[in-house]
C-alpha cells in the first residue's frame, strides 16, 4: 500500500502522488497557526493529453467495533464527514503533463489526523480521524477518458505558547472517618500539556494533624478515551496511565511541605478531541500515601482536567491567525462544520479558469520559494497512533 511512505486508498492505472524534493509529508503550514496547504507533485504516465484536473479532499470522523457473543457476531460502524472541499484546474486547451506541482489550501481549523486501535490487539482499529486526497486526470481520449488516484493525507494541529494559563487547585483534606482536617493543600497546574515537553507543577501543604505524614507522592498522567456509536446507548470507554512519577516527600519545615513535581508528556500521544463518536481529554493526577493515623485506610487523591496539544513556542514574525494575546485552542467539531458552509457543504467546486491558472502558477512558484522555511516547522504527533 505503501511508495516512499505515501499509503493509497486507490491507485491510478497511470497516475501517482510524490512529495516535493526534500520533503516525506504533504502538509505545509501548521494548522490552526498559519496558512496551511497541501503541496506535492501529481505525475502522470500516461499518453493522452489532459484537459482538466479535479481535486477533492475529504475528513471524516469514524468508529467501528466487532463484537462477540456466543456464535453472534455483532458489527458497529459509525462515520461522519467533517469537512469535503473541490478545486477544478481547467486548462487552456488541452496538454500533456507528466509532473503537476500543486498547492491545495486547507481551512484552518482541522483537526490532527489520529488512529485508536484495541489495546489488546493493536491491529484492530476502533477509532480514527482520517484525512483523503483525490485527484481524478481528464483526457482527450475517449476509450480511457479520465484517471484517478486517492492517498491518505495525515495531518497535525499546531498551537502556539503564549503565556499558558495555569489552574489553581486548593482545598482541605479531612478525616475520611470523622471529618476532621488533616492538611491543606494548594496545587499549579498547566492548563496546557504540550506533547514532548516537561511541566513543573508546584505544591503546597499544611498540615493541621501535626501526627498525619506524607510517605510518597505520586503525579500521574490519565487519559480517558470514549467511542460512541449511533445505535448503541453504552460507549466504549478506556482509561490509561500515560506516564507516572514517584517522588519522596521534602522536608517538612513548621508543619510545611513545599516541593515542585516535574512530569514529562510523552511525544506519542493522541491529542485531546472532542467529536461526535471520539471524546479524548486527559486528566492530571496527584496522589499521597499517608501515615500516622491508625486504621486510616484512604489516601490522599485529586485530579484536574487538561488539555495536551501540539503546541509550539512563537519564535518568529510569522502571522498567526489568531491574536497574540490569545491561547489558540484545539477546535472541536462543531467548529469544523461551522467553517464548511462556505467551502464543503456546497457540491460546486473551486475552479481555476485560464486566467486564474495564472495566479495558481504564482503560488506554487512562491510556495518552492519558501520551502525551505516551511521544512523548518516541525511536528511531533506525525505518526496515526
Amino acid at each position: 500500500m505503501d511508495d516512499d511512505g505515501i499509503t493509497y486508498v486507490k491507485r491510478g492505472n497511470n497516475v501517482t502522488f510524490s512529495y516535493e524534493d526534500g520533503s516525506d509529508r504533504f502538509q505545509r503550514g501548521e494548522l490552526g497557526l498559519s496558512n496551511s496547504y497541501l503541496c506535492g507533485n501529481l505525475n502522470y504516465y500516461g499518453s493522452s493529453m489532459i484537459s482538466s484536473i479535479d481535486f477533492y479532499f475529504k475528513g471524516i470522523e469514524q468508529v467501528q467495533n466487532t463484537e462477540m457473543g456466543g456464535r453472534a457476531i455483532t458489527n458497529q460502524t459509525s462515520t461522519r464527514k467533517l469537512i469535503e472541499k473541490r478545486l477544478k484546474i481547467n486548462f487552456n486547451g488541452s496538454r500533456q503533463i507528466k509532473d503537476f506541482p500543486f498547492k491545495f489550501p486547507l481551512p484552518s481549523n482541522l483537526s490532527s489526523s489520529f488512529k485508536i486501535t484495541n489495546q489488546n490487539n493493536l491491529t484492530q482499529l476502533i477509532g480514527q480521524i482520517n484525512y483523503t486526497l483525490r485527484a481524478t486526470i481528464h483526457t482527450t481520449n475517449i476509450f480511457h477518458p479520465k484517471d484517478n488516484a486517492e492517498i491518505n493525507c495525515p495531518l497535525e494541529q499546531v498551537l502556539f505558547r503564549n503565556n499558558i494559563p495555569n489552574i489553581n487547585v486548593d482545598g482541605t483534606y479531612n478525616d475520611p472517618r470523622d471529618n476532621e482536617p488533616l492538611f491543606d493543600y494548594s496545587f499549579q497546574i498547566p492548563e496546557y500539556l504540550g506533547l514532548g515537553s516537561q511541566i513543573i507543577v508546584p505544591i503546597n501543604v499544611t498540615f493541621n494533624d501535626t501526627g498525619i505524614r506524607i510517605v510518597r507522592i505520586e503525579i500521574s498522567l490519565k487519559r480517558v478515551t470514549e467511542i460512541s456509536f449511533e445505535r448503541s446507548e453504552s460507549p466504549l470507554k478506556s482509561v490509561q496511565k500515560c506516564r507516572t512519577v514517584r517522588k519522596d516527600p521534602s522536608k517538612i519545615i513548621n508543619n510545611k511541605l513545599s516541593q515542585e513535581l516535574p512530569l514529562s508528556i510523552p511525544r506519542k500521544l493522541h491529542t485531546s478531541y472532542s467529536g461526535m463518536y471520539i471524546n479524548i481529554h486527559y486528566k492530571l493526577c496527584i496522589s499521597f500515601l499517608l501515615t500516622g493515623k491508625e486504621d486510616l485506610d484512604s489516601d490522599f487523591y485529586q485530579e484536574q482536567d487538561v488539555i495536551v496539544a501540539n503546541i509550539q513556542d512563537q519564535t518568529d514574525d510569522r502571522s498567526f491567525i489568531q491574536s497574540e494575546n490569545d491561547f489558540s485552542r484545539p477546535h472541536s467539531t462543531n467548529l469544523i462544520n461551522e467553517a464548511r458552509s462556505d467551502e464543503a457543504r456546497s457540491d460546486n467546486a473551486d475552479e481555476f479558469t485560464v486566467q486564474e491558472r495564472h495566479e495558481h502558477d504564482f503560488l506554487v512558484q512562491e510556495h518552492r520559494r519558501s520551502n525551505s522555511q516551511s521544512r523548518t516547522s516541525t511536528s511531533s504527533n506525525r505518526e496515526n497512533l
